[in-house]
């Protein structure tokens, strides 16, 4: 059964981009915001070991979370906007070299997000690494283009986000879901 949120869009993109600092942004504004499951997982103690040493186990410890988050954004009405979906975990294991694990293509075909998915794309000018976002700047540019293709995979058609102020992609966003 597919489960389709017409209530969810999705900001993906490489680390780096300026997605988090623009769901900050719009968290004024009447939009709710589901945290990145990714950063939640590296939290926990254990979190950078576990993506360094089973990728596929920390792509499935972010799996579960980003299901609660869906069913739980999906059964009301208000409107919410996600840092990174499902597909993002399809991503991260193409670019880890590794299969597709069935629980990551199911999830991806069975949750749909009917709001836009915003794209940001790779920005070297505002792009810093810190304790959690640990890939240089190559590392970034080659998830941004594996996440990319991965939402295309699963039949989306990702919106660009124009690379211009955190105000201004804000506008941008909230005139896309109006």
């Amino acid at each position: 059964m597919i489960l389709t949120a017409e209530n969810i869009a999705v900001i993906t993109g490489g680390p780096g981009a300026g997605k988090t600092t623009l769901c900050e942004q719009l968290a004024g504004k009447g939009i709710s915001i589901g945290s990145e499951s990714g950063r939640a997982v590296l939290s926990r103690n254990g979190g950078h070991e576990l993506r360094q040493q089973d990728p596929l186990a920390y792509a499935l410890e972010i799996l579960n979370l980003d299901i609660d988050n869906f069913k739980a954004a999906h059964s009301g009405s208000e409107r919410w906007l996600f840092d990174r979906g499902f597909a993002d975990n399809a991503g991260f294991l193409d670019l880890m070299g590794l299969p597709i694990a069935d629980e990551v293509d199911q999830a991806c075909r069975t949750y749909r997000y009917q709001g836009p998915v915003f794209i940001a794309r790779p920005w070297r000018e505002i792009y810093q690494q810190d304790d959690d976002r640990i890939q240089d700047w190559q590392e970034a540019k080659a998830t941004y283009f594996a996440v990319k293709a991965a939402w295309e995979r699963y039949g989306y058609d990702p919106v660009i986000l124009p690379k211009m102020s955190v105000e201004e992609r804000a506008s941008f966003v909230l005139n896309r879901l109006a």
